[in-house]
């Protein structure tokens, strides 16, 4: 699917999973450990669907949010699983991967209410 600016998002996404499944391949091979190499890749995309979503269009479309809300939502959620599992292995405590997906829920929140707000 292309936007208005000739950005295949599709091709571009795909090519970033990819690259995500890679680095995720390349951290087990090295290290053994897979609970990160699992997350690493989620948290890689997660970053690339938010740092999408200030490029994507703003228009709502029929299913009633923009691309750039979606991808937002995405990245924020695939961050926050994708962080947490990484935390996890390192913390070795369920209580930090917790607090910290709740905290980027919050920080979403916030940015929406912000948003909608500014609108």
């Amino acid at each position: 699917m292309s936007d208005e600016n000739g950005r295949n998002w599709g091709a571009i996404t795909g090519a970033v999973v990819l690259i995500a499944v890679a680095v995720g391949l390349i951290f087990f091979y090295y290290t053994g450990l897979w609970i990160p190499a699992i997350g690493l890749p989620i948290l890689i995309f997660g970053a690339y669907e938010l740092l999408s979503a200030f490029a994507r269009s703003n228009e709502a479309d029929r299913w009633g949010t923009s691309d750039s809300g979606a991808a937002f939502l995405f990245g924020i959620i695939m961050i926050a699983v994708g962080g947490a599992l990484v935390i996890f292995q390192y913390m070795d405590n369920i209580i930090f991967p917790i607090v910290y997906a709740i905290a980027l829920i919050v920080i979403y929140l916030l940015a929406t209410a912000m948003r909608k707000k500014s609108q």
